[in-house]
């Protein structure tokens, strides 16, 4: 059905009631029986108080020593003085990270100590965005003459390469960043759902709920993160380039990236999520 939101209002909506939702979820730890069930389905101590940011959260320290969003939505504060964080998603699948590839490749590298390699950061450019010789590589028939108005239009408006046509320019290019990605699956889980550019580590989510408590979906689903991370890296075959529009995705074990606004965007799934974790918490 069609809800009669544009883009920008569709997204407003969203968060409006996905801080909804995350305050719905507190009220639920106001009731002791609730927190000592939750206590022992996660097998953590006992919970003293939750807590969510909602609509005055505040940013935290970033890796680049500025400010950034944590990915923690709801921390739990134990009896013991230790606290779990949990990133809540109220929807099936949707964007669980959005950023630019210059960020992208400075904030992996600063988070894991890990430089990604030359190869791998120009085939990021250049099937994302920001490749500085996109244009002229856009207009060479060698590499778009065999392209229809449609497909033509799609990449030059976007200023990407699909994976047909970075296999065109350079067919190392394709295994690099697919190997990249399937090397780092595990790095890659724990960026988007845990970290992403949150220098402390008293900032990262620990685990990763699927609840629903406005009426839209029916699902209560609590992963850890560590749990998530060694799935995907025991699923490396999961990851493989999409085949819609000559290639203009990478799939992933817990969902899919691909371009968004001149970014990079990460989505996730619980349904793929199920497959590769048959039971969550």
């Amino acid at each position: 059905m069609n809800s009669g939101r544009d883009r920008s209002s569709g997204w407003q909506h969203a968060k409006l009631s996905g801080h909804e939702n995350e305050s719905d979820v507190e009220n639920l730890f106001s009731d002791s029986n609730f927190r000592n069930e939750f206590s022992k389905r996660l097998g953590i101590g006992r919970i003293k108080s939750a807590s969510v940011g909602g609509l005055c959260e505040t940013d935290v320290p970033s890796v680049f020593g500025d400010k950034t969003k944590s990915k923690t939505d709801l921390q739990l504060l134990l009896e013991d003085g230790n606290t779990i964080n949990i990133s809540i998603k109220k929807s099936w699948g949707g964007q669980v990270y959005l950023i630019g590839v210059d960020r992208f490749i400075a904030g992996f590298e600063a988070q894991y100590k890990k430089n990604i390699p030359g190869e791998v950061k120009e085939a990021l450019y250049l099937f994302f965005y920001g490749h500085s010789e996109i244009d002229s590589i856009l207009k060479d028939p060698a590499i778009v003459g065999d392209l229809n108005a449609k497909d033509l239009h799609y990449v030059t408006k976007r200023r990407r390469l699909t994976k047909d046509l970075l296999e065109k320019y350079d067919s190392s290019k394709v295994y690099a960043l697919l190997n990249w990605f399937k090397e780092n699956i595990g790095l890659l889980a724990d960026f988007c759902f845990s970290r992403g550019l949150a220098k402390n580590s008293s900032d990262w989510a620990d685990y990763v709920w699927y609840i629903n408590l406005l009426g839209e979906d029916d699902f209560n689903e609590i992963y850890s993160i560590s749990d998530i991370k060694a799935a995907a890296e025991d699923s490396k075959d999961l990851v493989f380039y999409g085949d819609r529009g000559g290639g203009t995705t990478i799939q992933l074990p817990f969902g899919f990236v691909q371009w968004h606004l001149c970014q990079i965007q990460f989505h996730h799934g619980l349904g793929k999520l199920y497959e590769i974790i048959p039971e969550s918490k």
